[in-house]
């Protein structure tokens, strides 16, 4: 079974997405950067990571940060992009690191899973 690191800052929806794709993966969460770091140090095969992982700072992108260290880092890592804002430069600059896709949230857990076994 494949490892899944899930990193977003909304405990709510990290878990629910956690519990809903724990029968498809071997799923890990992370919070923020620092933790996100740790974790893909371990070694996992797939990273799901929200843009933003401080909703009150418009200016944090760690998302795109934690991209660009597995880019660098592990590069044999699957990496996928999740936000629920419509910046489509965000979407561009994600896909430009290496994203394999861009979700938009809320995500349909079906078509998220499928995409994630096949891309991942």
């Amino acid at each position: 079974m494949k490892k899944l690191l899930i990193i977003d800052d909304e405990q709510d929806y990290l878990n629910s997405l956690a519990v809903s794709l724990r029968k498809k993966f071997d799923v890990v969460l992370a919070t923020n950067y620092t933790t996100a770091l740790q974790e893909l140090s371990k070694g996992v095969n797939i990273a799901l990571i929200d843009i933003r992982l401080e909703k009150n700072n418009p200016n944090n992108i760690d998302g795109l940060k934690i991209l660009e260290w597995i880019k660098m880092n592990k590069p044999e890592i699957s990496a996928f992009i999740m936000s629920s804002y419509t910046e489509f430069s965000y979407a561009e600059q994600a896909l430009n690191l290496g994203a394999k896709h861009f979700f938009k949230k809320p995500i349909d857990i079906t078509s998220l899973a499928a995409i994630l076994l096949e891309k991942g």
